[in-house]
């Protein structure tokens, strides 16, 4: 009685666990994510290795397919269907691949000194597809991430320019730090002048950066009574308006700085040590407004935003020939 009971209860087990597909039985399943993506290049195909979810699940006729792009392009799943090919594993559930983009008509050639090439992996079965893999990246790689799109015509600039510092490429739309627009300050006045800067120490208690001690030596940034710089201090569109104009006097202190005052910035709290510096990066368009013409003086400036006002700084005043006194 006992085993009818147990081959009753296997048997109502396994078919819950079975669809019909075509009349055929098939086994459903939750397919998981294809882990551990990596990838090698030999000539001109690219070698994909990757673990899968279950070390059975090619026994079930469930297949694999390659999302590629080159840089930051669309992917091939952006841009149509992609292929669908046999997965294969070997006993410990790992599938290792050839990938030829060329073959494939994707590119015409690859070359990993001018480009990166990015991929990641995905099941189908039965109609249905797991997440993706994590992504891999093999190639130059981009010079910053995640940007919006309004700013990455003026960042490809930035970039070429070397002006985006190693600390914030990663993630361009997080807000910047005092310390990290003091990196942004310096690229810009080393690309300006073509002259690497010294610094001194012991200038702050709480920083030891040591672009911010050159910044600090050429009295583009200050710190507090207390001799500290707060670096992880967000910073406000004001304080990027006074820190860009301080870097402008030190460049050319003999330039005329006059403005026209934008009266409509009047309402909008500006800090009294910001107005003249606020006024004349706006006046400059520098420094823009959203469509209404607002400033927002005490806002957060993100990464992004503060590399692209850079830029604006170096292609109105950096090839600029004006005495120094």
């Amino acid at each position: 009685m006992k085993k009818t009971i147990i081959l009753i209860l296997c048997i109502l087990i396994f078919s819950t666990s079975m669809v019909f597909v075509n009349g055929q039985a098939a086994v459903s399943m939750d397919l998981g994510t294809p882990k551990y993506l990596t990838i090698s290049l030999k000539g001109d195909n690219f070698i994909l290795k990757w673990t899968n979810s279950d070390s059975s699940m090619d026994s079930f006729g469930i297949e694999y397919q390659v999302d590629f792009r080159v840089g930051r392009d669309k992917w091939t799943s952006e841009k149509g269907a992609l292929q669908t090919d046999k997965l294969v594993s070997n006993a410990s559930g790992k599938s290792e691949i050839r990938f030829n983009p060329i073959e494939n008509g994707l590119v015409k050639s690859i070359d990993l000194e001018e480009n990166n090439y990015n991929f990641r992996i995905r099941y189908k079965y039965n109609g249905t597809y797991s997440d993706f893999s994590n992504m891999v990246t093999l190639g130059l790689m981009p010079y910053y991430e995640n940007a919006s799109d309004w700013a990455t015509d003026e960042l490809d600039k930035a970039a070429s320019l070397k002006l985006i510092p190693e600390s914030i490429r990663q993630d361009m739309k997080k807000e910047i730090t005092r310390e990290e627009f003091a990196e942004v300050i310096i690229k810009l006045y080393e690309l300006q002048t073509g002259q690497a800067l010294d610094y001194n120490e012991g200038i702050f208690k709480d920083c030891t950066n040591t672009e911010v001690l050159k910044a600090a030596k050429l009295g583009i940034v200050k710190g507090n009574e207390n001799s500290n710089f707060l670096p992880e201090d967000y910073t406000v569109r004001e304080e990027v308006a006074v820190m860009l104009k301080r870097t402008l006097e030190v460049f050319y202190p003999n330039m005329d700085y006059k403005f026209k005052e934008n009266h409509n910035f009047s309402e909008e709290g500006i800090s009294p040590w910001a107005y003249d510096s606020l006024q004349y990066m706006a006046y400059k368009g520098i420094l823009k407004g959203d469509q209404e013409g607002k400033i927002y003086p005490r806002n957060h400036t993100t990464r992004e935003e503060a590399v692209v006002i850079a830029l604006r700084v170096y292609q109105q005043y950096g090839f600029k020939k004006i005495n120094k006194a």
